[in-house]
């Protein structure tokens, strides 16, 4: 009886963990204004987010960096917006894990320009929304016994 309960609690822990993973709300509430991904798409390339970065899913133009950073992809948990916000606003913060240092930064800051004086929000919304589209998430499987 003990063990069916310690399993009954572990599969409601991992349904509930789940169900949090597909919020675009980060865990401080911050989130956007829904946003249109098509006008996000066409802000990527307005703001040539495509020069550096390149979007799973996506016939983007072709970047013309040397380290071409990926977005989008098989994930475990959906990025939340304030999550994308952050590393749009901030890439200094959090740098792309698996590409080398001197490929992605600058004296320890992102080689990623300042989009703070670049962007309005609504292209902040759009741009969160699009990419959000680009991320699939990819539960890890659990060994079933």
């Amino acid at each position: 009886m003990a063990r069916w309960l310690l399993l009954a609690a572990a599969v409601l822990f991992l349904v509930l963990a789940m169900a949090g993973c597909a919020s675009r709300q980060s865990s401080s509430g911050f989130r956007l204004p829904d946003g249109d991904p098509d006008a996000g798409q066409q802000a990527f390339v307005t703001l040539q987010c495509n020069t550096c970065h390149r979007v799973s899913g996506t016939n983007l133009p072709e970047t013309t960096a040397v380290t071409a950073v990926r977005l989008g992809g098989e994930v475990l948990a959906q990025p939340t917006d304030g999550k994308l916000t952050s590393d749009i606003i901030n890439p200094s913060v959090q740098f792309a894990l698996g590409y080398p240092d001197e490929q992605i930064m600058v004296g320890g800051h992102s080689r990623m320009p300042d989009y703070t004086q670049k962007m309005s929000v609504r292209q902040m919304a759009d741009l969160v929304a699009f990419l959000h589209t680009r991320y699939t998430v990819k539960p890890v499987p659990y060994p079933v016994r």
